[in-house]
């Protein structure tokens, strides 16, 4: 079996390249960087192609059997995952994995869910097998502010006072491998989340306890998110990202007792805690 990761590289993405390779699964990977190619780790083939240009992706399907399909954020992502789409028809594939958002249809007006769900209406239009996988909110989110947490004792992510319930990258990666290579689950959209909600407030506390000192959550004020994320982000991205966490702030992003029990049929075990994951981090920021 030989299996193309589009958007290999990334938090996700890479998790999975890498469970892949070690259960001896072929991989091919794709990057827009023509000087990578040939580059990549042991057992992942490293080929060229750009989901901006379709004609760049007939070589970048061919000959694969199976599909993990991760759009990035980007102002055209509808256009990027139905041209993924349509190269995996054409090319034959037997299976399309998906990555897409829990509980998409529920905020559909934002940008980045409304794509999802239109990848999703090509998929099933498409007729290739496919499963899709919809996280909720990564853990890992939280180390790209290390230093606010670290060195500021504030946690600035707006999560909101409903909760969202925060999944595992490691556990999001396990369940798309089992999707790519085990039979079975064609045709089902699982929702893939922690054990519980976390708000904003607790997740502060989280690391507030972890650290041994008092963690003042910010995240509910976007006007201060946005002025500092303006320093960092395009304008679009800015944009984007308010929507979808004013959403969070007034609706939250929480998985059921019945998307958990579902989820079981991928993960085949409980997800991880929120609060181990914390407490692992704080064990790897404070080894040095």
């Amino acid at each position: 079996m030989k299996v193309l990761c589009v958007g290999g590289t990334g938090t996700v993405g890479s998790e999975v390249v890498g469970r892949l390779v070690a259960r001896g699964v072929a991989v091919r990977a794709v990057t827009r960087s023509a000087e990578r190619v040939g580059t990549g780790r042991e057992g992942v083939e490293l080929v060229r192609g750009d989901l901006e240009d379709p004609s760049s992706l007939g070589p970048v399907f061919d000959g694969v059997d199976r599909v993990h399909l991760l759009t990035p954020l980007h102002p055209r992502e509808t256009e990027l995952g139905v041209a993924a789409v349509d190269a995996a028809r054409r090319a034959g594939v037997e299976r399309v994995v998906f990555h897409s958002v829990q509980h998409a249809e529920d905020g559909a007006h934002i940008p980045h869910f409304g794509s999802k769900l239109e990848i999703q209406r090509a998929l099933e239009a498409s007729g290739v097998p496919w499963v899709t996988i919809e996280p909720n909110s990564y853990m890992q989110n939280d180390l790209v502010v290390r230093e606010p947490i670290t060195a500021m004792q504030i946690y600035p992510i707006p999560i909101g006072p409903v909760g969202v319930s925060r999944v595992d990258v490691r556990d999001i990666a396990e369940a798309t491998v089992t999707a790519l290579t085990e039979d079975g689950h064609e045709g089902t959209r699982y929702p893939i989340a922690g054990p519980r909600p976390w708000t904003g407030e607790e997740v502060a506390d989280a690391w507030g306890d972890a650290l041994r000192g008092t963690m003042v959550y910010v995240g509910d004020d976007l006007d201060m998110w946005e002025e500092g994320a303006a320093r960092m982000m395009p304008d679009w991205l800015v944009r984007d990202l308010r929507i979808m966490w004013e959403y969070f702030l007034e609706h939250g992003l929480l998985a059921t007792a019945e998307d958990l029990a579902l989820q079981k049929r991928l993960l085949k075990r409980e997800p991880r805690r929120f609060e181990d994951f914390v407490d692992e981090t704080v064990a790897e920021w404070t080894s040095g």
